[in-house]
């Protein structure tokens, strides 16, 4: 969802420092920023700093949430997804996010009937890059990893994906960079989200 569907990720960043600023009295550094791009925010917040992670993450949410506003749909994705709906194609969404944040987000920007459902944070007791929750995805689309591809921007999308068997594209379009990708070895990185149904349609003959 974050930085593949939606431009969310430099919010979250700018969300995660405040609540540093906040709480710690200092700004979040390039490296920290870096661990938490794609993953369970207030986990990973909560291991760092057992005694005040929650509260950074509170205050980092709140602003969020705020500012919801800025966040938009990257161009080309709800046209990308318009034409796998008309081709009856299941979708399903996996994110570290929290369940709250992913149903506002989908349906505050009109993507959420798309997807048959989603898999967030609470679903699965590991996240990204465990398998886990991509597995979760597997057995309720009833598919199996032959029948499925992912699209993720992160490193652990990818990492996540070949533990599961599962196909992957890196997404280049919004947070993912071409030189970090590269070195997980997806089935192949793409530009712009209208370059997935090259992918799809070659799957889908080589299934017929």
């Amino acid at each position: 969802m974050d930085g593949t569907l939606l431009d969310s990720e430099g919010m979250s960043a700018i969300a995660t420092d405040i609540g540093f600023r906040k709480v710690l009295g200092r700004g979040i550094t390039h490296e920290e920023n870096a661990q938490l791009v794609g993953r369970p925010v207030k986990k990973i917040l909560s291991q760092w700093f057992p005694d005040n992670g929650d509260i950074i993450y509170e205050v980092g949410r709140k602003y969020y949430n705020d500012n919801l506003a800025s966040i938009e749909v990257y161009p080309g994705i709800k046209e990308l997804l318009t034409r796998l709906s008309d081709m009856k194609m299941d979708m399903a969404v996996v994110t570290s996010s929290h369940r709250t944040d992913a149903e506002t987000l989908l349906r505050m920007f009109g993507i959420r009937d798309c997807f048959k459902f989603y898999v967030g944070q609470e679903d699965t007791m590991y996240q990204k890059p465990d398998p886990e929750p991509l597995l979760l995805a597997l057995k309720k689309l009833g598919a199996t990893s032959e029948q499925v591809m992912y699209i993720g921007d992160q490193p652990y999308d990818i990492i996540a994906a070949h533990e599961a068997n599962i196909k992957v594209l890196g997404a280049l379009w919004g947070s993912g960079k071409k030189e970090l990708l590269e070195q997980y070895h997806p089935l192949a990185l793409i530009n712009k989200p209208e370059d997935v149904m090259k992918y799809v349609l070659n799957s889908k003959k080589r299934s017929e």
